[in-house]
């Protein structure tokens, strides 16, 4: 492997780590067609509906992960060629997000995002600029799957990119957190091929996790937001449905061009785009806890009959009910390992009354919901609670 020199090429300015070198082949990448991208894509999707300030980037968050990883690498003692591979696997890792970020989840079609940024690495001008360094992107998309000896600097509990979107993420949308990711980052290293903490920042890590169950259901499962995307995934569904444009290119839109081309297919697909575009959003009706939802039975084979069944009982197209039923996967896994000072490993959840008691609390906060036509609300809860029995 022939890395190119790390002469400083590019000093970025960033609202949260203040100044971020870029060497030579970094700039490289940064400058690239599916790079620049990233520009156009928003990190919350549709949270700044909510929160006006997030309009952060997809691209800015990436130069982060880059350097968050590249610290805790260092403190890691990772051999300096392997840390410039994980320097360059964070500024990548979000090449295949869709518009609006994760909005291509809600879709029941198409690759994930980690999947398309495989592709892109593999087949794009990126892959061109690695072939001529002599570097394998295999190695590149192993970092970035986590199935690296050094993949959970990128891909792990406790990695680059989780420290990032959580400051990042707080900073703009105002939800205050705190995060020390400079004592984080020191008490770091590597055993037995997993990252770990050292045990005397067993509280920065509670810190760390408690931010994540806030952030989760007051930010990125907002319930207002969530009816925003439900409407764009409708739309976007329409529209694949009726040729308009196909997966692969929805996938490689920037937010902007999406939206243009939701209003060029006209139909339902321009109905919806419009109400978002005017913050004309759906409204829940009726929220569920997992309990009850777990035992009604109620599953995603279930949702287009009830939505059905509630839209026909309001003599309503059923294309105006909405029911969200997230995935349990969106409640993060707690599984950070901890370094004791006897030289053993534990998991924090197992040290740590709080980090356990803080799993448990986030299916406090999963619901399943249904939305409709906001004039319709107190009708659209009355029929909904009936139908479902509740």
């Amino acid at each position: 492997m022939n890395l190119v020199s790390s002469i400083l090429m590019r000093r970025v300015r960033d609202s949260i780590h203040d100044y971020i070198d870029l060497d030579e082949l970094e700039s490289s990448l940064v400058d690239t067609e599916p790079y620049q991208r990233l520009r156009w894509i928003k990190q919350l999707g549709s949270a700044n509906l909510v929160y006006p300030g997030a309009n952060h980037t997809r691209l800015e968050h990436s130069i982060g992960v880059s350097h968050l990883a590249k610290q805790m690498a260092i403190q890691s003692e990772v051999p300096d060629d392997e840390i410039h591979l994980v320097s360059i696997a964070g500024l990548l890792h979000d090449l295949g997000h869709s518009p609006y970020s994760h909005l291509a989840d809600e879709l029941p079609f198409g690759k994930d995002h980690v999947e398309v940024t495989q592709d892109i690495v593999n087949d794009s001008q990126i892959s061109d600029i690695f072939h001529k360094q002599g570097i394998e992107t295999n190695e590149i998309c192993d970092l970035i799957k986590g199935n690296h000896k050094y993949g959970s600097l990128i891909s792990g509990d406790i990695d680059g990119d989780r420290l990032d979107y959580l400051i990042r993420d707080s900073h703009y949308t105002g939800v205050k957190t705190g995060v020390d990711t400079g004592r984080l980052i020191t008490k770091m290293s590597f055993s037995n091929n997993e990252l770990v903490i050292g045990e005397s920042s067993l509280p920065v890590v509670e810190t760390f996790l408690t931010s994540r169950s806030i952030m989760f259901p007051t930010v990125y499962f907002h319930p207002f937001s969530r009816g925003a995307e439900l409407m764009l995934a409708r739309a976007t569904k329409s529209a694949i449905n009726g040729s308009h444009f196909s997966y692969d290119e929805f996938i490689s839109y920037t937010d902007h061009k999406f939206l243009s081309e939701l209003n060029l297919a006209g139909g339902l697909s321009k109905k919806l785009v419009n109400n978002f575009e005017k913050r004309h959003i759906i409204k829940r009706a009726v929220s569920i806890t997992k309990d009850k939802t777990e035992e009604m039975g109620i599953t995603k084979s279930d949702i287009e009959a009830l939505e059905t069944s509630i839209a026909n009982k309001l003599d309503i197209d059923s294309s105006e009910i909405f029911m969200d039923l997230p995935p349990l996967k969106v409640v993060p896994a707690m599984k950070v390992k901890i370094l004791k000072e006897d030289g053993t490993l534990d998991y924090a959840s197992n040290m740590s009354t709080i980090t356990k008691s803080l799993y448990e609390a986030q299916f406090d906060h999963w619901r399943c919901r249904i939305y409709g036509p906001s004039k319709l609300s107190d009708q659209v809860s009355k029929i909904a609670e009936q139908e479902l029995g509740i």
